[in-house]
């Protein structure tokens, strides 16, 4: 299944009285690069979490943040030890310096917010596993709908594009026999109004016929752009990870174009080509969000 390099998806659930929320992001990239925002609960796993989500994406960058919050309210409370005593003892030395009254007991140190930090319960090592296990896949599976989704309508879009360009092409190989015809009517009637003579010299008008045959000849362009698209259709049918390779073909493609726009030396030629070369930027745009 062709998939777009772009997609989203936001799943909730609570697991072992935890709230979980993952949520999953991408764009578009030459390469696969996922970046996590976890608890710190859940670093150890990072190179897990990265590997589930390296299996289900090939290209693009994926942001994926999974957040936890603790239902059963329960909290470990740490005491800064030894900036109590610092504390304890700057005070003492100032009460001595500046001759001052009053006690310095726990009353005074209770108030100090910065001795005194809370951090959730923690969480057992077989609930992290449960949370990795339960919420993810889920959240991927949307990820992975939506990117296939989008993967469709691209792949419909990029299709119309090519019937397009084979109609484009077809109308070129009809032109063809006529670019010969109009240049030996030019060519004689510009030697007519030249000489002011009949054309006696008939082989050396159809020499020059023949020279300009060969070198407007675009037969082997177009077998080559047609051989290019029914690449570019079947990738489209049959591949999967199709980013890469369909770009390769629509550079290749441009490049025929430009070369048969260059040798056929007429103007509707010309003209179809600019149309063509139009058709292939707007599917290369759309290739930059095919995995």
């Amino acid at each position: 299944m062709i998939k777009s390099m772009t997609g989203y998806s936001r799943k909730e659930r609570v697991i072992r009285n935890h709230r979980v929320i993952v949520e999953i992001r991408s764009v578009n990239h030459r390469f696969c690069e996922i970046v996590t925002h976890l608890p710190t609960i859940l670093a150890p796993h990072e190179a897990k979490i990265k590997r589930v989500v390296s299996e289900r994406v090939a290209r693009g960058k994926v942001d994926l943040s999974i957040s936890l919050k603790n239902g059963s309210k329960q909290q470990e409370i740490i005491i800064d030890k030894k900036m109590a005593r610092q504390y304890v003892h700057i005070l003492k030395k100032l009460q001595r310096e500046l001759a001052l009254g009053g006690t310095i007991d726990i009353n005074l140190l209770a108030n100090i917010r910065e001795l005194t930090t809370f951090f959730p319960a923690p969480i057992p090592s077989s609930v992290v596993s449960e949370i990795i296990n339960q919420a993810l896949p889920p959240t991927l599976d949307e990820f992975d709908y939506m990117r296939q989704q989008e993967g469709r309508a691209l792949v419909k879009d990029i299709t119309g594009h090519i019937r397009q360009i084979r109609k484009d092409i077809n109308v070129i190989k009809r032109r063809i026999p006529h670019i010969v015809k109009r240049y030996n009517n030019r060519l004689r009637e510009k030697i007519k109004q030249l000489t002011q003579h009949p054309i006696s010299d008939d082989v050396r008008i159809s020499q020059e016929i023949a020279l300009f045959a060969t070198r407007s000849d675009i037969n082997e362009e177009l077998s080559r752009t047609i051989s290019h698209l029914d690449q570019c259709q079947t990738l489209l049918k049959e591949g999967t990870e199709v980013g890469k390779p369909l770009n390769f073909l629509v550079q290749e493609l441009n490049r025929e174009i430009n070369t048969m726009g260059a040798k056929a030396n007429d103007l509707d030629v010309s003209h179809r080509t600019v149309t063509i070369k139009s058709t292939l930027e707007k599917i290369r745009e759309q290739l930059q969000n095919l995995e």
